[in-house]
């Protein structure tokens, strides 16, 4: 009975029991969630699982709250950039200073795809002085990833 398989999914998901809401999504055919779920299995650390189970969950602002607190910038800009929040990604790049060319190549990628140019100022002026290399983001993007690897695997060893 698809209620008693949906039931277990919510229920599942709300104590973070991946295994058995990857199952119960499974028996839902619910291809996008299990996708989603074997996406936070593979998390490089405790918060960013947290993170993206809580955004799974429809808690955009708590999932960046968790990754700033637990100081990862990058995975909080990157989290809305995905959500397509292209204004609180640069805010959060400003303020932290670090990842604005991450989120001016993000943008401009995607009004590329519809045919858009920039007409927010914001991103306009922000451009004039930002170079989007993609070789260089994408090799921050490895580092970021990389460190918080390193992190996690040195809270474990504690």
């Amino acid at each position: 009975d698809e209620s008693l398989w949906a039931c277990l999914a919510g229920m599942a998901m709300a104590n973070r029991e991946l295994a058995t809401a990857e199952v119960a999504y499974t028996a839902l055919g619910e291809v996008a969630r299990v996708r989603y779920i074997g996406f936070i299995k593979e998390q490089p650390s405790k918060e960013s699982s947290l993170a993206h189970m809580l955004l799974f969950s429809g808690h955009t602002q708590e999932a960046e709250s968790c990754l700033l607190q637990a100081g990862l910038v990058y995975q909080a800009v990157r989290l809305n950039i995905d959500l397509f929040n292209w204004d609180r990604a640069l805010d959060l790049a400003v303020k932290h200073k670090t990842h604005v060319d991450t989120v001016l190549a993000y943008r401009e990628k995607y009004l590329q795809r519809f045919g858009r140019k920039e007409s927010n100022k914001r991103f306009l002026q922000y451009a004039d002085g930002v170079e989007v290399d993609w070789e260089k983001i994408q090799a921050k993007q490895e580092m970021e990833l990389s460190k918080e690897r390193e992190r996690a695997a040195n809270a474990l060893a504690k």
